[in-house]
């Protein structure tokens, strides 16, 4: 066989084995695009749900802080009412205390009809002369002096008495009733008897005008 012939047939070799390389680079860079836009398309899916995870987390943790912090509040609130319901409640106590420990406070009972008022005191033990009604346009106060026991027991040094209970406070007493309506302070009576006083007295009558229109 001729030289020229043998070398064209070695270059058909050389051409044929380069387009054999290139097919196959391009099958890799094909491939590589492939995978790549795979774990593109993957890593895209997963970031999307570690994100929805995120917020779904991060929502929750709001949720819980903000009941948190309600039910803070509403403790806080809660102990506030409390708290001033107890001092309310003492206060009452301690005024309670105050009147009947100082001004022995006077029991008694109040009614009324529409045109009246009606006060009962119970003043066990005390004489009429030893009692006092004062009124004002909206008020009355009832003043009574108080003794005990003591006063009608007659003790000697050698066999002095002691007090043993004392049921009555002694000392002056007072109580002041305040109207809803203004009364008729120069028409009211009282009665006296088997220590209860009862009082009457008249509410104030106030007239209406009608108005003309013109």
């Amino acid at each position: 066989m001729p030289e020229d012939v043998n070398e064209d047939i070695e270059v058909d070799y050389e051409e044929v084995d380069v387009e054999v390389e290139t097919s196959k680079a391009d099958e890799l860079k094909g491939k590589a695009e492939e995978f790549k836009e795979d774990f593109k398309t993957k890593y895209e899916a997963r970031s999307e749900a570690n994100k929805e995870k995120f917020d779904e987390t991060l929502n929750r943790s709001k949720d819980v802080a903000g009941k948190v912090g309600e039910n803070l509040s509403k403790t806080i609130d809660d102990a506030i009412i409390a708290m001033k319901g107890i001092q309310k409640n003492f206060d009452t106590k301690y005024q309670g205390y105050k009147e009947t420990a100082v001004t022995n406070k006077i029991s008694i009972d109040l009614a009324e009809s529409k045109d009246f008022y009606y006060l009962q005191a119970y003043l066990a033990g005390i004489e009429k002369e030893d009692i006092s009604i004062e009124a004002t346009n909206s008020s009355v106060t009832i003043k009574a002096c108080f003794e005990n026991i003591m006063k009608n027991i007659e003790s000697s040094e050698e066999d002095p008495a002691k007090l043993i209970i004392a049921g009555v406070k002694e000392g002056e007493a007072e109580r002041s009733i305040s109207f809803a309506s203004d009364i008729v302070k120069e028409e009211i009576t009282a009665k006296h008897n088997n220590g209860t006083l009862f009082v009457t007295i008249p509410k104030r009558v106030i007239p209406k005008t009608k108005i003309d229109i013109e």
